[in-house]
């Protein structure tokens, strides 16, 4: 991530398996990132959390007006198979884990809410490795939003922590491989619950 880069967070409510859900964000992905700004998918797996794929694309000072689904916060694609929630943008506050590849490890992606007021809840969690990016503009619809690298082992027990506190949005996710058309395309991971 480059410096003073914000990282559009673009999250899709749908029940389409992802080999139909690629092809369909794929076209919409391609005309708003030119090839230029990186850009990764992630899809949630074994848990239940509103959001089915998050879409994240880093944007430099400026590159920062934001058209998805011709800017509106929430639209739907084609035959209304998948909404779309524009979450905002945000700037990365840490950063602790870049796409390294270590086995045994799921990420969990928690959008925190504006009404929470004790962040220090969540750096007092059994994590490994911490991303935390703020809201950058008054317009996001989170507060934060924090990437946990957890331990597979512990995974479901810190998962159930966040729910029960009842101040996030969260659930499993892994990052999945982008059509080859896509420059920047992350490599796929080959563990089990890759991160």
């Amino acid at each position: 991530m480059k410096k003073d880069s914000i990282v559009q967070f673009v999250c899709f409510m749908t029940d389409l398996p992802f080999t139909e859900f690629v092809t369909i964000w794929d076209f919409y992905a391609t005309q708003f990132t030119n090839g230029h700004s990186p850009l990764s998918l992630q899809e949630q797996f074994d848990s239940k959390s509103k959001f089915k794929y998050i879409s994240q694309h880093e944007r430099q000072g400026k590159e920062l007006e934001f058209a998805f689904m011709k800017g509106r916060n929430a639209g739907h694609f084609p035959e209304h198979k998948a909404k779309v929630i524009q979450v905002g943008g945000y700037m990365a506050q840490q950063i602790e884990y870049a796409k390294k590849s270590e086995k045994g490890l799921v990420k969990i992606i928690a959008f925190i809410r504006h009404d929470e007021n004790d962040i220090s809840f969540y750096h007092e969690l059994p994590y490994r490795y911490l991303n935390i990016y703020q809201a950058w503009f008054e317009s996001c619809l989170y507060a934060y939003v924090m990437e946990f690298i957890v331990d597979e082992d512990g995974a479901a027990e810190f998962l159930g922590q966040l729910k029960a506190r009842d101040r996030a949005e969260a659930g499993f996710y892994k990052e999945r491989s982008l059509p080859t058309d896509l420059k920047k395309a992350p490599q796929p991971l080959s563990h089990r619950h890759p991160v």
